[in-house]
C-alpha cells in the first residue's frame, strides 16, 4: 500500500497520520511518475498528503486552492514533520506565461538578458515568491517550527515535446518570439537559477521559520543539444529514473534530519 496520498479527502478516507504536507504541481502529480512518489519511496515510514494538480501556480495558492490548502493545513498541519513546497514552474512555463517574460522579437537578441522584457522575469518572479511567503504564514498559523523545503525544477531543453505529444510549454513561446537557437536553453536555465536563488533569500526570512531551499537544477545528465531521453520524458518532467535520481541525490539528505529513512 502507498504511502502517498493525492488530496485531502484521500489521506483522511485512509486514516493517513500525514506526517509530510506536499503543496505544489506536476512535479508531485505527474501521472507516470513524479517526486512525491520518490520521495515517498525512500521515506517508508512516513506518509505524504499531497495538494494541488498538474499545472498549479504558485499564484493559485492563495487563490483558487486557498479552501483546498486551508483545509489540508487544519487537519494536518499541527502535527506533521515537513512541509514541502512545489512551485513557480507554472507560472513562467507555458505560451502566455513564457511570452508575458520575452520581449515581443528577440531575433536580434545576442545574450540572455537581451531576450526578457524590461523588469522581466524579476517582476513575476517577485510575484511567485509572493504566493510561498503568504502559504507559509499562514502554515505557521497552525505550525511553528516544522521546516519547510522548497525545491525547483531541473534545466530543461526546449524541444517542444509535451506529455503525449507537442508541449508549448518552453519552444513555443520561443519561437513566437523569435530567440535565437544558441541562447533558448540559456534563457530557461537563467529563470530556473533565478528561482532557487529567490528561494534562497527567502529562507533567510526569520519570520517565516525554519526554510530550506534545495538546488535541484543540474542533477540530471544532459546530453548536449537535445533531450536525454534516458532522464526527461519532456520540456518540463523528468522520466522515472530522472524524478527518482533527483529525489535520492537532492532531497533525501535535506529530509533526513527530520524523517526516519
Amino acid at each position: 500500500m502507498s504511502n502517498v496520498f493525492w488530496g485531502v479527502h484521500t489521506a483522511l478516507q485512509a486514516g493517513a497520520p500525514g506526517s509530510v504536507l506536499m503543496i505544489g504541481d506536476s512535479w508531485w502529480w505527474y501521472p507516470i511518475d513524479n517526486l512525491a512518489t520518490e520521495i515517498g519511496a525512500l521515506f517508508a515510514s512516513e506518509s505524504f498528503v499531497v495538494i494541488g494538480r498538474n499545472g498549479a501556480e504558485a499564484a493559485e495558492w492563495s487563490q483558487g486552492m486557498r479552501k483546498t490548502i486551508n483545509l489540508g493545513f487544519d487537519m494536518y498541519a499541527r502535527g506533521c514533520k515537513v512541509l514541502m513546497l512545489s512551485g513557480g514552474g507554472n507560472d513562467v512555463a507555458g505560451q502566455d506565461d513564457f511570452l508575458r517574460l520575452l520581449n515581443t522579437n528577440c531575433s536580434a537578441a545576442t545574450t540572455v538578458k537581451d531576450c526578457f522584457a524590461l523588469v522581466q522575469p524579476d517582476a513575476v518572479i517577485t510575484g511567485i515568491m509572493n504566493a510561498y511567503r503568504e502559504v507559509i504564514v499562514r502554515f505557521r498559523a497552525h505550525n511553528k517550527t516544522a521546516p519547510v523545503v522548497m525545491h525547483n525544477y531541473d534545466n530543461a531543453w526546449p524541444t517542444g515535446q509535451g506529455f503525449f505529444g507537442p508541449g508549448k510549454w518552453l519552444k513555443v513561446p520561443m519561437d513566437i518570439a523569435q530567440v535565437p537557437e544558441q541562447l533558448r536553453r540559456d534563457v530557461f536555465k537563467s529563470l530556473v537559477n533565478k528561482l532557487h536563488l529567490a528561494q534562497v533569500e527567502l529562507a533567510k526570512e526569520a519570520s517565516l521559520g525554519p526554510l530550506v531551499a534545495v538546488l535541484t537544477a543540474g542533477e540530471l545528465p544532459e546530453a548536449p543539444g537535445s533531450t536525454d531521453e534516458q532522464w526527461l520524458a519532456n520540456e518540463l518532467h523528468p522520466t522515472p529514473k530522472g524524478f527518482k535520481r533527483i529525489a535520492k541525490n537532492r532531497l533525501r539528505d535535506p529530509l533526513d534530519q527530520f524523517l526516519l529513512g
